[in-house]
């Protein structure tokens, strides 16, 4: 029997991909399951899930502030909208399932179908949940983990299962010559890939600008940088570099980041949890400069992670100058085996097959009911 299915999260890609990578793998078990997405205007996922050719409806949602504050009181007036917004769509929808992958906006629609009798799920992304999933994890039928370490936050541990990220791709694409052509790069020599998230980092990009500037009398003739700027910081980027361009290959967005993890050979990236799940599967080093305001400082929590187990250095971002990146990036390559070793410690804290968990348990549930 076909499934119904209402998919809620948004505001950044680390909420919207899971969902995604969700949404994939639950129509690869039958063309015939409807996939339903609900998010706002203002987030990602406004953009993000239309291209991916699936339903979306807005519904409004505004997060709180940790803090007494007129602003709360209009989000908590939009939150009741939202509420009514979100029973109307369910009611009119008839979901089998609805799934929440975080964000404020998953709030009030995962909360109505709880409270209607459908069965929930909630998956959470990073170690600290946000406090819309701690909220959620009460009334869901189970709540899927990125970290084993996460456990600790829920009240509720029984529904608790370790699934590990979903992925925005099926498979772990290999690089191939057409790849090098398509970023400029060349292939006989090692790629750094920098990221800033889904919306570009300016301080990450300038430390990395001015960071190799420092060190290219070292590693001209052996690497090079793609650099993913960001829209917001693309043409400062190329102002900046002007006719230099031997070293760096710039890109302001990319779909299809699976293309520069293939070239890859260190990352310099946030710590978002989706960014994380993406990197270890590929196996790949990575210097991360956490997010400084995240909630709770969850990237740095995330980072930490990774650089306890030997697949990262990290970075705070009050710490991060040109020259602090050199020096860290010129101590990695010092040790001939430091890449090596990361590499392997990153690809064991992957996991490529969580969708394929987090959907297996969802349909083993739904057939038992």
């Amino acid at each position: 029997m076909a499934l119904k299915v209402i998919i809620s999260g948004g505001g950044t890609g680390g909420h919207i991909y899971p969902g995604i990578s969700l949404a994939y793998e639950i129509k690869d078990r039958d063309v015939n399951n409807d996939i339903l997405f609900v998010g706002t205007e203002r987030g990602m996922e406004s953009k993000l899930i239309p291209r991916e050719g699936f339903r979306f409806m807005k519904i409004k949602a505004r997060g709180i502030q940790r803090k007494i504050c007129f602003e709360n009181l209009t989000a908590i007036i939009i939150f009741l909208i939202s509420l009514f917004q979100s029973y109307k769509i369910i009611k009119n929808y008839k979901p089998d399932i609805v799934i929440g992958t975080g964000g404020y906006v998953s709030g009030s629609v995962v909360l109505m179908a709880a409270i209607s009798g459908i069965p929930t799920f909630v998956h959470e992304q990073n170690v600290i949940p946000g406090i819309t999933n701690k909220f959620l994890s009460r009334f869901a039928r189970a709540t899927f983990l990125s970290f084993s370490q996460s456990e600790e936050y829920f009240s509720n541990k029984a529904n608790l299962i370790f699934t590990g990220n979903p992925l925005r791709f099926k498979n772990i694409k290999q690089s191939t010559d057409r790849e090098y052509k398509e970023f400029n790069l060349d292939p006989s020599k090692k790629t750094i890939l920098v990221l800033g998230g889904s919306k570009g980092a300016a301080s990450i990009n300038r430390a990395v600008l001015e960071g190799i500037d420092l060190t290219k009398e070292v590693i001209k003739n052996d690497w090079q940088v793609l650099l993913i700027s960001g829209q917001d910081d693309y043409d400062s980027i190329m102002e900046i570099l002007g006719e230099d361009q031997k070293i760096f290959s710039v890109k302001s967005y990319l779909h299809d980041i699976e293309k520069a993890y293939s070239l890859a050979d260190l990352v310099i990236c946030r710590a978002g949890a989706t960014t994380l799940a993406e990197i270890a599967a590929h196996g790949l080093p990575a210097i991360l400069i956490p997010y400084p305001y995240a909630t709770h400082d969850h990237q740095g929590i995330n980072a930490k992670i990774f650089e306890r187990e030997g697949a990262a250095i990290s970075i705070l971002e009050k710490d991060l100058s040109a020259k602090k990146l050199a020096r860290v990036f010129l101590d990695i390559l010092k040790d001939k085996n430091r890449l090596e070793i990361m590499s392997k410690k990153s690809r064991e804290l992957g996991n490529e097959n969580s969708a394929k968990k987090i959907v297996d348990y969802i349909c083993d549930y739904i057939k038992k009911i």
